[in-house]
């Protein structure tokens, strides 16, 4: 959506302008890993920036559909709770060789 098409409002925002603002924040942060780390984005699959993207896009919008300051502040704290487990998973798996794992024979 080109900024001659965005719809002019008074007051809150328009749910099709805060998908544009998510959209270009999301399209910021490719833009910025590409600049600053261009050697992990030759290391990724073609569809990481994408991926990237969407995710910033899908996270600012859900977090717009809250209004309840409650439920805003439950958000914030499930959706750290949430990465913090994902993260410490994933550095788990990372770190354990497949030797050390017992379900793995180690052969491919």
């Amino acid at each position: 959506m080109s900024s001659e098409n965005l719809p002019e409002t008074q007051g809150p925002w328009s749910r099709e302008l805060v998908k544009e603002i998510a959209m270009d924040i999301g399209k910021e942060v490719v833009s910025h890993i590409e600049i600053m780390y261009p050697a992990a984005i030759a290391a990724t699959p073609g569809t990481f920036k994408t991926s990237v993207r969407n995710t910033v896009y899908n996270q600012i919008m859900a977090a717009i559909a809250v209004n309840d300051a409650g439920e805003i502040a439950a958000r914030l704290k499930e959706r750290k709770r949430a990465r913090t487990k994902l993260t410490t998973a994933y550095r788990k798996m990372r770190s354990a060789s497949p030797v050390d794992d017992p379900n793995c024979s180690g052969s491919v």
